[in-house]
């Protein structure tokens, strides 16, 4: 949810470049109007493949508007220290076993928008951090965390907590647009979550635990859907194989709750109330990670939690994954 500093240089000078129509770099001309490209940047990587052009550029803001007005540009390497920027005519996606590390140099490449972290997984972007995607069903980009990491790989992050940065006892209007920070605890909002899932599937969730002895577990459940005004859960099937138990089984079918929209079924109690945070909730929890954030070890009911686990013992480190089922 924030714009690296990268990004943001870019954004400002080619803000300016279309204002104040800079000459110098034939951006633009009397007749002609510039549709500015959008860059995706990687820190300390390299596409070694012969450039056509060279420059010296006193900063990546400079070296990326020279590949802006020059229509054959479709990626650069610049080199922090020497300040050599390289004009490329093709991009990582067309030559992956070339993307390789190199400290000290910086790469812009203009992409089209992928639809999902799984597509720029395949297109050679393995290091886990934050992008943007337009995935099937978004008329605008979605910005995501994509773990690249985990078992699979490719995963779009839904939900993470860590360190009980971030407030999670909150309202449905918090819930629903998404709340928090992608480089730390989020929930992605449950908007995205429902047209993610309902445009196009199946999904496949699942769920990592950490304790606070640093064990930890992991739980699959395949063909994920989020459905309805009230985001109802939907799942097939548990991967049999998770080591955590099939603590969500019990809230399969249910709507999500917060503290001011009870959907649960738990007479005269307002379970998103007891327990802190939204959740899809029966009567009330087999398993809560959005509750509250409280440090261990030990054991609370109210915490977040995972009981076919290790019951209620709060948990250190949880999050929330989905990729496209093979």
């Amino acid at each position: 949810m924030k714009m690296d500093v990268y990004s943001f240089q870019l954004f400002l000078i080619l803000l300016i470049m279309t204002v104040d129509r800079i000459s110098t770099l034939d951006v633009l001309s009397c007749n002609k109007q510039m549709t500015i490209q959008p860059f995706l940047t990687t820190q300390n990587k390299q596409l070694q493949v012969a450039s056509y052009q060279q420059y010296v550029a006193q900063s990546h803001v400079v070296c990326v508007s020279y590949c802006h007005a020059d229509p054959q540009c479709q990626s650069v390497n610049y080199n922090i220290d020497n300040h050599l920027c390289e004009l490329i005519n093709t991009t990582r996606a067309q030559y992956p076993d070339d993307f390789v590390t190199h400290f000290g140099n910086v790469y812009f490449d203009s992409v089209r928008y992928y639809s999902s972290c799984q597509e720029l997984l395949d297109t050679g972007y393995t290091e886990s951090g934050i992008y943007s995607i337009l995935p099937t069903g978004f008329n605008n980009t979605l910005q995501v965390y994509c773990d690249m990491d985990t078992y699979g790989q490719g995963w779009t992050v839904i939900q993470r907590r860590q360190d009980g940065s971030e407030d999670f006892d909150r309202g449905w209007t918090d819930y629903r647009i998404g709340f928090g920070n992608l480089s730390g605890e989020f929930w992605l909002g449950n908007d995205n979550l429902r047209t993610l899932t309902e445009s196009i599937g199946p999904w496949k969730l699942r769920v990592t635990l950490e304790d606070w002895y640093k064990n930890e577990s992991w739980a699959e459940y395949e063909s994920l859907q989020i459905t309805g005004d009230n985001f109802t859960i939907h799942f097939d099937s548990y991967n049999r194989e998770s080591t955590a138990g099939n603590a969500l089984g019990w809230h399969l079918g249910m709507k999500f709750s917060t503290r001011d929209n009870e959907n649960d079924l738990k007479p005269d109690v307002n379970c998103a109330v007891r327990h802190k945070g939204g959740w899809w909730y029966n009567s009330c929890v087999d398993t809560n990670l959005n509750g509250m954030y409280i440090k261990g070890p030990t054991e609370y009911f109210f915490g977040i939690f995972w009981q076919q686990w290790q019951d209620y013992s709060v948990m250190k480190k949880c999050s929330m994954m989905i990729r496209l089922s093979e």
